[in-house]
């Protein structure tokens, strides 16, 4: 049967780090309320278009951080707060 699902099959992806890098990744995602697999994967898509489109480069990587910024829910400052800082990055490109 074909798969109608409109979400992609998911992999796992293991890797080794330090133990101390580990702690402090999970540490510093907990302040921020991420959960440290999302930081990842928002990474590494981040890390697939930069490479995709070297033409994009930085402009493209800080667009998409803004983006992803403004998507997050819990963000730890105000929406106001957050407008501001991305209109004034956005202003410099």
């Amino acid at each position: 049967m074909a798969r109608t699902s409109l979400h992609p099959k998911e992999e796992h992806f293991n890797f080794r780090v330090p133990a101390d890098l580990k702690i402090a990744f999970q540490e510093a995602t907990e302040k921020v309320d991420r959960p440290a697999a999302q930081v990842l994967r928002d990474f590494m898509r981040a890390y697939v278009n930069e490479h995709q489109q070297p033409e994009a480069g930085y402009d493209a990587w800080l667009k998409e951080q803004v983006q992803v910024a403004l998507d997050d829910k819990r963000p730890a400052k105000s929406h106001e707060a957050v407008m501001k800082q991305a209109h004034a990055l956005l202003d410099k490109l």
